[in-house]
């Protein structure tokens, strides 16, 4: 007759494995505390998530990057979360984030929201994904004169080392972003779905700030605001530095509101207007930071006989702005600042 064994012999194989994992798992564990400790050294550092994660909690975290580009990024509190066997990604819960990019003090971002759900994949020393989400998020930009509520935002970038194309004049993309806004209002504005595309070009990767004012730019390949009828403006422009405090900025912008879009820039109140039938395209040239200006091509003549859809609504109100310049490439001081003639 065969002898039964014990029970606690038929456990040995799994204990030997969850010994085995603990060990692994906290290796992993305290190379993760030691990055933590590295950008965070005067947190208390302590990761939990056996088995299946690493994640470790940092009340008020705080980085901040001095310099040409100034980055300042804190919290009330965030979670940081990592997959053993995915070292290259972290995922970061923040409450409360507040984050401002300065170039130069002179071009300026803030954004700040409740709640930030971000990703952040890095491997061999290059950014390939950074996504960041946040609902009730606000917004000031430097170069627009109300800050901007948004309803959702999502930010995408990411590093490109595209090869430069053979006889081409411009150097390759070096990294690309994506924002995806929505019900955006600029001041009291009506609400406005916003979708931006745009390609960061230059000699090398983004790691030098001087090395890429000789030769970089910002390509912007879609921007496009949209209400709930459909889109109201698209731009395409190229955004070239202009000494390390501004860009000169080249495009246009095809609108089926054009007398809404002029008066924004000109600084009056937006009239009531029916959308065009067919788009038109208006020049858009100027430049973005110190001394900033910018000028829209006059509007065509014939605009007030050209047909429209009267079966949609009216063309969205888009506040004042507290900047003038005019479609007919003149502030009400005369030559717009910023700009030779």
């Amino acid at each position: 007759m065969m002898r039964r064994l014990p029970l606690w012999f038929t456990l040995l194989p799994l204990a030997a494995g969850i010994a085995a994992w603990w060990y692994a798992w906290s290796g992993w564990a305290d190379g993760f505390a030691a990055v933590m400790r590295a950008w965070f050294p005067a947190a208390q550092i302590s990761v939990t998530g056996f088995p299946y994660r690493m994640e470790t909690e940092i009340e008020q975290p705080r980085l901040a990057s001095s310099g040409r580009v100034a980055i300042t990024a804190s919290a009330d509190r965030a979670r940081f979360n990592r997959g053993p066997w995915r070292p290259e990604l972290t995922v970061i819960q923040a409450q409360a984030p507040k984050v401002t990019v300065a170039l130069d003090d002179v071009l300026r971002a803030q954004f700040s929201a409740p709640v930030a759900l971000t990703s952040v994949h890095v491997a061999g020393g290059r950014l390939l994904r950074f996504s960041s989400a946040a609902d009730g998020a606000r917004v000031q930009l430097g170069f627009v004169d109300a800050p901007l509520a948004v309803g959702r935002l999502e930010l995408h970038v990411r590093e490109r080392g595209d090869a430069a194309s053979p006889g081409s004049p411009n150097p390759p993309p070096r990294g690309e972003f994506v924002v995806h806004g929505k019900a955006v209002r600029i001041g009291n504005a009506a609400p406005l779905a916003v979708e931006l595309a745009a390609l960061v070009q230059g000699p090398g990767r983004l790691t030098s700030h001087a090395r890429w004012l000789n030769g970089g730019s910002i390509e912007i390949r879609r921007l496009d605001f949209a209400d709930s009828t459909g889109s109201i403006a698209q731009v395409q422009a190229t955004l070239v530095p202009a000494g390390s405090a501004a860009f000169n900025l080249a495009g246009t912008i095809t609108t089926v509101c054009p007398a809404s879009i002029s008066a924004r820039l000109d600084g009056r109140a937006t009239p009531s207007e029916q959308r065009l039938r067919v788009p038109v395209r208006l020049a858009l040239r100027g430049r973005i930071g110190a001394d900033q200006g910018l000028l829209l091509d006059a509007l065509p003549a014939d605009l007030a006989s050209r047909p429209r859809r009267g079966q949609l609504p009216p063309c969205p109100k888009l506040g004042r702005s507290a900047r003038r310049f005019n479609a007919a490439g003149r502030n009400p001081r005369g030559r717009c600042p910023g700009l030779r003639r």
